[in-house]
Order: C-alpha cells, then structure tokens, then sequence
C-alpha cells in the first residue's frame, strides 16, 4: 500500500535512517520526479520548539543553490499516529556515501581525497556565505553519485538539535557528532565557519586514512580528545610517500584540525585552495608555512577557577610536526609501535582525574570540557557588524581594529550598490589580529529576462526558470483550461519578458486539462434537436448512421450519456438512417401483388430486386404462381433497396402421386 503525504509525493521503499529521521525514496506525482523525503523521528517531532527549529532550518537550507549541496524541493508536516512529523523533500541522490566508500573500499590517496574534498569546501563555503553553518559535516553526509559528482547534505539541520532544550535531543548532538566534532562545539561554545573546516579536516584525515582522528569508548572521550589531545600525523598511516608529499597532507589536514579557530583555514575558499594544490601534488600554502616558521609548544592550562590545587605539570607536548617519519612509510592501515604508544595518554588520565574528584564528569554533556580550553592564543579581535555599512566605513572600522581587508563584490537584490552583505569569516568571529577579513559589496540588482514558460510542461518550465537564475515558487496554483493541455503551464507571475533580480521567485499556474460536464441523455430524440444539446456543452459529435427500423434521423444510443467528461471530448452518437423495414408477408400472393405489398411496405429497389428462384411442385391448381417461399421471412428487417428472393408454386401432376 503506497503512502502519499501533501496530495503529492508518493513514499517507496526507506533507504536510510539516522538517529533523527529516516529517509524513503519517493516521487512527486505533480512533476513526474524523483525525489527523496527525510521525515523525523516521532519521538523528536513530540517537542514543539524542536520541531519548529527542524521546519525553519529546513527552510533555510532549502534557499541554498550549489551544484555540490543536495537541494531541498519543499518542506511540510504530515500526521502519522496522531503527531505533526515534519518532513523535507530533497534532491534524490543516486549513489553511495563516503562512510560506506571508505568502509568498503579502502582509504583514498592524498590527491584522490583532495579532489573530492574540494567541491565539498566550495558547498560550505557558499553555505557559509548565506549565513548558514552545516554543524555536522561527516562523511555519512557526503556522497558520490554515479556520476562522480560530489553531494553535501543536511545542511542547516544540525542547527536544530544544537538549539534544542530536549536533554534527549543534546545526547543525540554529541552521539551523532562527537567524531567529528570541533575543540568549541565539544565546549559548549558557539559553532561558527571554521567548525565547519574543522569537521571538513576530520572527513580529510578519514578519507586518507581509512580512520577517524580520534576514537574512544565513548562520545564523551572523543570529544575530550577533540579538546585536549592532537591527532597522529595521517602520514603515519599511508604508505610509500615522499617525504615532500607526507609534509604536504599532514600541512593541509592539520590546519584544518587546528584547536583554536584562529589557526585554522579562516574560510572554507581558502581550504579549498590548498585542496587545488594538494589535488595536483604542489607544495600547499600550509605546508610552506610550517616550513618557513618553527613548531611553538602547546601547553594545556586548567583555569584557575577550579578550588583544587592543579596537579604536578606534566611536560608540554609539541605541536604535531609535518616533517616525514625518519622510518619507512608504513602501510595503510597499520601504524607503527610508537605510534600505538599513546604518550598524549597520560596527560588524558591526569586531568579525567581531575574531573573525576571534581566530580564534574557525569553532570552533561559537551559542557564537562568547557573548562579545557587552550590560552597559549595570539591576541585576537572580534569582528564587529559592518553589514549594511558604505565599503569606505566598512574598510575604516575593519583597518582601525588591524584586520587586513579583501574587498570582493556580488549582486544584490536586496543590498543596495556599495554596501557590505558579508563578512568572511562572518560578524562576530573570532580572529588574530592582523588576519584577513574578506569584505561582499553590493554591486546592486542583477537584473534577468524573465523566460516565457506558458505551454510547457512543470518540469520543462522548471528548467527554464532555474537556468535563468530564477527560482521556481513551490506554491503552484491549478485551474481548468480548455486551451492547455493538463500539466502545462497557463500563466506565470512575473509575465513573460519582462525584468527582474536574479534568485527572484516565479510563481505558476498549472493547468489540469479541460473543465467536466455531463453529457446530456439524447438516446430516442432527433438528431436535429440534440445536436446543440451535445455541442453547447463543447463536447464534440462523432457522428455514426447506421441500419435501423426507427425513423431517419433518430438517435439510436450516445457515448456517456449521464456521465461526466472534459470539455471537448468526443461523444460517439449513432443515428438511424431509417433504410430497415419489416419485411411483409408475401405467402401465396402473385408477383404483382407482391411487388405491391413491398411498395406499401416502403421498399424502394427495382421490380427486378425481386428475384423468382425454383419452382415449388405443387398438386394444387389453385397455387400455380403464386409465392410459397420468400427471403427474408415475414416481419424480418429489409434494407429498403435490398434484394427480396421469392420462389412461385408450379402445378405438376407428379406431385400428387405419393411416394411409394
């Protein structure tokens, strides 16, 4: 039994499920498309609050447009046991994950990973750029067509269960993240831009190596390891590079990974740029960094708001280097003896041990490490809301607080000409001082001609619309039309021709054929009265004259009669021609007495239509020529000009002798 939510999308077979929701292959019957529908779990739709941060996050993400980024179609609630469950209508994805690629297939190589990695950043940083954070890049959120092409997904939902109050709902944030979870997220601290490069930095290390950065027995652990602890080079697990290519990964991938946001990838953009690099085996900007400066010791503080004496300083661990392992590449998936080793082990056990006499640990969740967080930092400045503002005050402000300032421009339907839409990183970040702080500017509307879509089908005007830069309104309206046929397009809002800012919405009217009318009972009346019975409806008479004994021009019987049809269907009348008689009774008549008969009867064929076939032998006198056998029989339908076969009685003597 198929189930369809919205009069619309008709769901198939689940194809995934998740700790949040489950995924069902599905098709909207309105376009004819394929599509995929995630729908929540209904112990999560439960909480109001909940459910309105998923509908509005849902929302959010359904306005992002990027070849790279699964596109969400529609959003909705449906009732399912007698609870509103939202629902998100996406792009269907045919393929596989990159959890499962890695799973089955193996580890990638540092430039093949590269390759992939890149069209990823470009998705986030275009995310990014629209004021949405992903908060849950993993590679179970990644796919590979079959195509090859590269899919991000879920973007904007993470939001939902970050904001959420539900206690069940946090577990489910940290459960289903904690592998790939940012030092600030694991704190309790607001995500921003660069959390998403760090889980992008994470998916890089798992792809190169066949295993996450950290694991442990629980999501608590590999947070704390996310906090506290640095990752082992990935170089370390890949086998036969050069020394050149292992500092170049290691580069890339730990400055993606690096604790505080300051010295990460300040953008996605910029860890898609070295990703180029990387892709084609050139010495990335991060690698030639490392070079060029020496490691700094890291050192972990513990704040001084704890009561109890900290515990003797265990000896600060250098910062991860990126210089190739003296000893000999080792395999994938094997990691050396001192690697197993783990010397960041010991740290870990002496502050879990702090915690633990704290008893801290067991209170909640991401919050039990809010207190673990690095002060060896540069000085850093927040970036103040210059949204809005003129380029020239934006630039003054940006220049005053010692950020260096890239000024890029971009049209804008709603931001007028040479004023900031954007920062990058975003308002409210945190950054060194000096860092590199990119300015969006208004170049104002991008106007568009709007394509003239009327007569094409919805998936063909989509197309249309959506090449032109334009958006389609997902609120389609249908009317009856006896001009278009069912499922093209009537009308459009803005009309064809016209100008308007590209990313504008169209809104359609769809048409669903013909009006109906009920075709009217005619069957016994004259044609001439009911042909304007039949065609003042718009129905249109096929019309079909047939052999009858009623009279010329009545109607024998009608297509439909008493249902309802579109407007302009045909109707199949059948009409008497009034050529059929009753034959008329001709026994022992004579041939002109015949002939007579028929005449009165209305046959109209020649005298010679009556045909005399063989005598009939009679030894009556009296029945000399007159007719003993006629075709057709008496009362039998004849056609007024058909032929009448008669056979005349003849006198002979013979036949009154009997048989011996």
């Amino acid at each position: 039994m198929t189930f369809v939510i919205a009069d619309r999308y008709e769901l198939g077979a689940s194809i995934g499920s998740g700790g949040m929701s489950e995924v069902f292959a599905a098709t909207d019957l309105l376009i004819g498309r394929e599509v995929a529908v995630k729908m929540l779990r209904t112990d999560l739709a439960k909480d109001v609050n909940f459910r309105e941060r998923f509908r509005r996050e849902a929302q959010n993400a359904g306005k992002l447009s990027h070849p790279s980024i699964v596109a969400v179609f529609d959003t909705g609630e449906v009732d399912r046991d007698g609870i509103s469950v939202p629902y998100i209508v996406m792009e269907r994805v045919h393929g596989r994950d990159l959890r499962d690629i890695v799973r089955e297939d193996g580890p990638y190589s540092p430039s093949q990973a590269a390759t992939i990695m890149i069209p990823v950043c470009h998705a986030l940083q275009s995310s990014h750029e629209a004021g949405i954070i992903h908060r849950d890049v993993k590679p179970a959120n990644i796919m590979i067509n079959n195509t090859g092409g590269v899919k991000v997904m879920d973007f904007g939902i993470a939001r939902a269960l970050d904001d959420s109050t539900s206690a069940m709902t946090q577990t489910a944030a940290v459960i289903g993240t904690a592998q790939y979870l940012s030092p600030e997220q694991a704190r309790g601290k607001p995500a921003d831009a660069r959390s998403d490069v760090y889980a992008a930095g994470c998916v890089l290390y798992e792809l190169v190596t066949g295993r996450p950065p950290f694991e442990g027995e629980s999501p608590f652990a590999v947070a704390y390891q996310h906090v506290q602890e640095e990752p082992t080079p990935p170089s370390e697990y890949i086998s036969d590079l050069s020394p050149t290519a292992a500092l170049n990964v290691d580069a890339v991938v730990l400055t993606a990974m690096a604790k505080h946001p300051a010295d990460r990838y300040q953008t996605a953009a910029e860890m898609a740029a070295d990703l180029e690099l990387l892709s084609r085996n050139a010495v990335s900007r991060a690698a030639r960094a490392h070079v060029e400066k020496p490691d700094e010791p890291e050192t972990v503080v513990v704040p001084q708001r704890l009561s109890t004496p900290p515990p003797p300083p265990t000896p600060a661990m250098p910062a991860a280097t990126v210089a190739a392992p003296a000893a000999a590449p080792t395999a994938v998936g094997s990691r050396p003896a001192a690697a197993r080793q783990p010397k960041r082990g010991s740290r870990a056990l002496t502050v879990l041990a702090i915690v633990l006499t704290l008893g801290v640990i067991g209170v909640g969740g991401a919050f039990t490490y809010d207190f673990l967080s690095n002060s060896s930092s540069a000085s850093t400045q927040q970036i103040p809301n210059i949204v809005g503002l003129p380029e020239n005050e934006a630039v003054l402000e940006l220049e005053r607080l010692g950020f260096t300032v890239v000024l890029t421009t971009e049209p804008s339907p709603d931001v007028a000409e040479g004023l900031v839409i954007r920062t990058s990183p975003n308002v409210g970040s945190e950054i060194r001082e000096g860092a590199t702080v990119t300015l969006t500017i208004s170049s104002g509307r991008e106007v568009v001609t709007i394509p003239d879509v009327t007569g094409l089908t919805l998936a063909e005007a989509t197309r249309e619309i959506e090449g032109a830069g334009l958006v389609l309104d997902q609120s389609i309206r249908e009317e009856n039309s006896d001009d278009y046929p069912a499922g093209t397009v009537i009308q459009q809002n803005p009309r064809a021709g016209g100008e308007t800012s590209v990313g504008a919405s169209i809104t359609l009217t769809v048409s669903t054929g013909p009006s109906l009318v009920r075709v009217p009972v005619i069957t016994g009346m004259q044609w001439s009265q009911a042909e304007s019975n039949i065609t003042s409806l718009g129905l249109v008479p096929d019309i079909y004259y047939v052999d009858s004994l009623l009279p010329e021009g009545q109607v024998i019987s009608a297509s439909g009669q008493g249902t309802e049809l579109p407007r302009g269907s045909t109707v199949t009348v059948e009409i008497s021609n009034g050529m059929l008689i009753e034959a008329p009774d001709l026994a022992r008549l004579d041939v002109d007495n015949a002939l007579k008969a028929l005449r009165d009867a209305g046959w109209t064929a020649p005298d010679t239509s009556l045909i005399e076939g063989a005598p009939i032998p009679t030894g009556a006198l009296v029945d000399q020529g007159r007719i003993g056998f006629q075709d057709p029989s008496p009362g039998q339908p004849l056609r007024k000009d058909a032929v009448v076969n008669i056979r005349l009685y003849r006198f002979d003597l013979t036949a009154l002798v009997p048989e011996p």
